[in-house]
């Protein structure tokens, strides 16, 4: 199976956070793409404020295995799967 499909759900996870990112009237959103070093699997950091709160997220795989790390001002999660992730942005 490609890296393309195996970053389907990470990929989309991060979509989704870009959106909730608009939906919420962010400002300054930047999504970085990682580079081609051949590093990751896959990898993106997205970020952008919300008034006075920066919301900043990780999404990583490395050797197929998906790792995201959330943050804002007053909480970071850690190694989050997919389904943690979006548990904690949608209701």
């Amino acid at each position: 199976m490609g890296i393309k499909k195996i970053a389907r759900p990470i990929n989309k996870a991060k979509n989704i956070f870009v959106k909730w990112l608009k939906d919420n009237n962010a400002d300054n959103i930047d999504v970085y793409e990682g580079d081609d070093s051949g590093d990751w699997d896959y990898y993106r950091n997205v970020s952008g404020f919300i008034g006075e709160s920066l919301y900043v997220v990780y999404f990583e795989m490395w050797d197929g295995r998906v790792s995201i790390t959330y943050r804002d001002e007053e909480n970071t999660y850690n190694k989050m799967s997919v389904d943690e992730f979006l548990g904690l942005i949608t209701p």
